[in-house]
């Protein structure tokens, strides 16, 4: 996906809820040097303690997300470590095969991880050191958001825009990213009713959009806080669950 380097590993997010039938004059009004839309499919972890869980429910401005990310038709998962320290987020992100990455979430050994390409910088550093986490056990898969996704991309001022709709949760495949497709599809547990807008901005908005989002509702939304709390759910019901 392109976006620029600065907004990739460090920035300000926030979110708003938007109403369906709003969505298309709202996106009209977007200035965008670049746009395109895709599925996003994000793989996202937790210890066995629970901890990451935890700590984002009971403060979500000071918390960690570690999660791998796939855009379908493409060869590629973005192992990716977000890290929220008040206003900001900072992102480490690996770049695997989708080889790579079925075979290190099946169980290799934690060498594995050291036998991947050399390190491209120190936005890689953070996702190594979690993966070899996941490698080792130490984090486990707990469940998979779907999205379609809209991105918009202006370089001046730098800021992202994306809108997610059809948002799902499910409970994770069995084989995640296997390379030939073989892995079962997973149970659908509940759909997000309502589009979510982010804008993710280098500290300061453009006036254009502080108009822009001056009217929608602001939100505390989180795809890993609410797939917990569908989990959670989940775990409490013994009712059937459909599949995606």
């Amino acid at each position: 996906m392109r976006l620029t380097l600065d907004l990739s590993r460090a920035r300000v997010e926030t979110k708003y809820f938007v109403a369906a039938e709003d969505v298309p004059a709202l996106l009209a009004r977007i200035p965008a040097d670049e746009r395109e839309e895709y599925g996003v499919r994000s793989l996202y972890f937790d210890r066995p303690d629970r901890s990451l869980a935890l700590a984002a429910v009971a403060d979500p401005l000071h918390c960690t997300k570690v999660r791998a990310r796939e855009y379908p038709g493409g060869s590629s998962v973005w192992f990716e470590v977000k890290t929220r320290r008040g206003r900001w987020t900072r992102k480490s992100r690996l770049q695997l095969h989708r080889s790579e990455a079925a075979a290190l979430f099946g169980g290799c050994p934690a060498a594995t991880v050291d036998a991947l390409s050399p390190a491209a910088g120190d936005g890689e550093q953070e996702a190594r050191r979690y993966l070899q986490e996941v490698v080792r056990g130490s984090l486990v898969p707990i469940g998979v958001v779907r999205s379609f996704r809209q991105n918009f991309v202006l370089k001046r001022p730098q800021t992202r825009i994306t809108l997610d709709r059809e948002i799902a949760y499910f409970r994770p495949e069995s084989r995640p990213f296997s390379p030939d497709g073989s892995e079962r599809p997973s149970l659908l547990l509940r759909w997000e009713s309502e589009p979510v807008l982010e804008v993710k901005h280098a500290g300061r908005l453009a006036p254009w959009c502080e108009a822009l989002v001056g009217g929608l509702r602001p939100s505390t939304y989180s795809k890993f806080r609410n797939l917990i709390r569908v989990l959670e759910e989940a775990g409490r019901t013994t009712g059937r669950v459909d599949r995606f």
